[in-house]
């Protein structure tokens, strides 16, 4: 698959974006809409290149972002879903990456 230079653009950010939200998300607010936004741009990503990306692991952490947004949880259940969102964030990120090598 040939990708654009928007293309090769916003898979970079979203490789970029995924390293920085995977290392700063526990210091990050649950109340933080930042992340949202990351979710808004990967699920436009996988829809534009439906190949790349393993949907499951994308809505998985979708939800997970989700129930840290808008739900008043456990502190157990908490740390439980941000362990799962950094796992999401460990095969996002590897797949960005080696998509944007086989570009190259």
């Amino acid at each position: 698959m040939e990708l654009s230079n928007a293309g090769l653009l916003l898979t970079f950010a979203l490789a970029v974006a995924t390293v920085w939200l995977a290392i700063n998300r526990f210091g990050l607010k649950l109340e933080n809409n930042w992340p949202l936004v990351y979710y808004g741009l990967l699920v436009v990503f996988l829809h534009m290149y439906p190949l790349v990306l393993n949907p499951y692991v994308i809505y998985v952490a979708v939800v997970s972002g989700l129930l840290l947004r808008f739900e008043f949880l456990n502190d157990r259940i908490i740390l439980f879903v941000r362990i799962v969102e950094m796992l999401c964030f460990a095969v996002i990120g590897w797949g960005l990456f080696q998509f944007l090598l086989k570009q190259f």
